[in-house]
Parts: C-alpha cells; sequence; structure tokens
C-alpha cells in the first residue's frame, strides 16, 4: 500500500472550494425557480444552514476515528457486513456523480463554445484530463485546487458585481406568497446538493491536522454558499422568477449584461463559461480520485490504488452518455438527490449516535493527539 499523502488544512479549504463549485450552479436558480418561483432566494441562505448541520456532524464522526476512512470506521462501528455495502454504495456514489458533472459541463461547452465538436469527443477529453491528474494522488490534485481557485473564482465574481446595476428588487416580491413550509422543505432537501461534502467521510486521514477538518469544512462551505447565494440572488434580480424557469443556463445569460464593460473582447459571456468550466475539471478530478482510493486502497487493498481511476473511465463516459439528450440529464441522475441526502445526512447520523454509544469520550481523547501540526 503506498505511503499515505498528507495535505494542510488550507489545502483540504481550496480543494472543497474547488470541488463544489462546478458548472451545476449556473443552473441552480432554474431549477429553484420551478419548485418556489419568486422565494428563490430564500431558499439557498436556509441550504446553508441545514447543510452546514449535516457538515459538522458528517466531520465530527470522521474527526472520532482520524487514523480511519469511512470503510475503516463503519467497520468498527457497525460491522463488515453493513460496512461493505455502505462503502460500495458511496464510491458508487462518487463515480454517478462525476458522471453527472462531466454530462453537464459536456452539454455547456457544447452549448456555447463547440457547437460543431462532438459531444463524446469533449467527455472523454475531460474525464482523461482529470483522470491523469486524479493519478497523481491528493497532494497534486489539492495544489491544482489552490491555483484554479485564486485564479478563476475572483474574475467570476466580479462578472455578476458588473451586472448588478440590472438587478431590479421588484423580482424578488412577494415573500412567500404560499407560505414558508415550500421553501423550508426545498431548503432542507438541498442537503443534498453539497454532494462533494461527502468527501471528508476520507480525507481526515490525509490531513496534518485532522482536529481542525471541521474549520477547513465549514469555511469552505460558507464561501461555497457566498458564491451560489451572489450568482442565484443576481440570476433572481435581473431576469425574474418566471424568466428563470425558462431560461436553460442562467449565468450565462446574466453575464452577457456585463459585455459593456469589456468591448474588446467580442463575447465576454463565453469567456465567463471558459473561467467556469475550469472549475469542473477539479471536481470531477476529486470524485474519481476518492472513489479509486476507497475501493483500491481501503476495501481491496491494492498496493497501488492509483491507475483504478483509468478502469472507472468507461463506467463513467457510458453513465455520463445514457441520457439521450439535455432534456433527460436532469431526471436520469434524479437518484443522486437521494444517494446525497443519505450520505450527507441520513447514514453520517445514524453512524453518528452508533459510535457516541459504542465509544464515549473518543473524539475528546483523539482531538487530543493532534495538537500541532505535523509535516
Amino acid at each position: 500500500m503506498l505511503t499515505r499523502e498528507k495535505i494542510g488544512t488550507d489545502e483540504a479549504f481550496f480543494l472543497t472550494v474547488a470541488a463544489m463549485i462546478e458548472v451545476g450552479t449556473l443552473m441552480g436558480a432554474r431549477d429553484i425557480a420551478e419548485k418556489v418561483g419568486v422565494d428563490t432566494w430564500l431558499v439557498s441562505p436556509l441550504e446553508t444552514l441545514f447543510s452546514l448541520a449535516a457538515v459538522y456532524i458528517l466531520t465530527h464522526l470522521a474527526m472520532k476515528f482520524p487514523e480511519e476512512d469511512f470503510f475503516g470506521f463503519s467497520r468498527k462501528i457497525v460491522g463488515r457486513w453493513l460496512a461493505w455495502p455502505l462503502s460500495l454504495g458511496l464510491a458508487f456514489y462518487w463515480l454517478a456523480l462525476a458522471a453527472h458533472v462531466a454530462r453537464i459541463t459536456t452539454d455547456v461547452v457544447k452549448n456555447s463554445l463547440l457547437a460543431r465538436t462532438p459531444a463524446e469527443v469533449v467527455l472523454a477529453s475531460l474525464l482523461l484530463t482529470a483522470a491523469y491528474l486524479a493519478a497523481k494522488g491528493l497532494e497534486p490534485l489539492a495544489r491544482a485546487c489552490i491555483i484554479i481557485t485564486i485564479v478563476t473564482l475572483p474574475l467570476l465574481m466580479l462578472l455578476f458585481v458588473l451586472v448588478l446595476p440590472h438587478l431590479r428588487l421588484d423580482n424578488f416580491l412577494p415573500i412567500m406568497p404560499r407560505g414558508p413550509w415550500p421553501v423550508l422543505r426545498l431548503a432542507f432537501w438541498r442537503i443534498s446538493n453539497a454532494e462533494e461534502m461527502s468527501l471528508f467521510l476520507i480525507l481526515v486521514p490525509f490531513m496534518q491536522q485532522p482536529n481542525e477538518v471541521w474549520r477547513a469544512a465549514g469555511k469552505g462551505y460558507l464561501l461555497i454558499m457566498a458564491v451560489v447565494i451572489t450568482v442565484l440572488t443576481t440570476c433572481q434580480g435581473v431576469l425574474g422568477a418566471e424568466t428563470l424557469k425558462r431560461t436553460v443556463i442562467p449565468g450565462l445569460t446574466v453575464t452577457q449584461l456585463a459585455e459593456f464593460a469589456g468591448t474588446f473582447i467580442e463575447r465576454i459571456s463565453l469567456l465567463f463559461v471558459s473561467l467556469w468550466i475550469l472549475l469542473a475539471f477539479p471536481t470531477v478530478t476529486a470524485l474519481l480520485w476518492a472513489g479509486a482510493y476507497l475501493a483500491g486502497s481501503s476495501m481491496f487493498k491494492l498496493k497501488d490504488y492509483r491507475p483504478l481511476v483509468f478502469f472507472y473511465l468507461p463506467f463513467v463516459f457510458f453513465l455520463a452518455r445514457l441520457p439521450k439528450s439535455n432534456l433527460e440529464v436532469k431526471s436520469f441522475f434524479y437518484f443522486l438527490q437521494p444517494l446525497g441526502f443519505a450520505y450527507l445526512w441520513v447514514i453520517p447520523v445514524f453512524l453518528y449516535i452508533i459510535a457516541v454509544i459504542r465509544f464515549p469520550g473518543r473524539l475528546k481523547e483523539k482531538a487530543g493527539k493532534f495538537p500541532g501540526r505535523k509535516r
């Protein structure tokens, strides 16, 4: 088995940010508007509170067993007969999520940048590039996430700032015309949208300071949601809830209004999409790496789990191409929502309760063993 790599708290923070922000964020406003209409802007702040609670439980569960990943500590908590199906399900969830992100990214590239390029070529190029970095291991991936986030995120947010003069406050009114329950139900269900936070189920043993996992995850998620709230609120304020429901890529449509700020560029909105697509790359990479590590190193004890990344590619490619059209992607991958809700909330709560009963005080004991930074 390979010597376990180590990353710092800051690297885990940037890995979280880069892995969670991908092209799906450009379309999130439309999905929310279809369900709650004018109350779209209220969902994400409430979603942040619910998801932070889920992330808190998930990270503190992992901190109880800082030397173990998900397969290791679930085997201790509920036994191997439950640990195996839970871990296999988690690996499948990550690979299916990688297929979903890759398919959405491919569709966005086709619709906005490379209309004449076959979708299979775009998808295969994305997956091969992501697999190449994933096969290098966690440390190179974390360093790449730092560079990608620092370069792309400020430029992306600048474009949304430029369109703020087009925002209309009456697009947020009336408030809760159908009452608070539709908003609360959707916000709680959208815990499943924090998909990549499930990576912390295996990241703790890789951290130089395992007791700071909550700090990295919490701060990373708050930054992500600040970006998401900015994007969604701007989309609704500029387009209005009814227009959002009919807009395929609201983020792209809104940023077209920023073209006046860059007249030397013919279509600045396409530059925006290009930058955003760069953030999809570490998402797919992190999910491929996580699936390879969990199955190859943790469960089947391979000497080198990294080549397994390339063996996953045919399955991910096939799954990504199964929906026949862009309109079928959302309904086909709907199974990811209940799976995400289970692995981000139901299963961690279940395991945490049993761990507290079976191993009382373990969190304090283990946290005390990691007071300083190890290099």
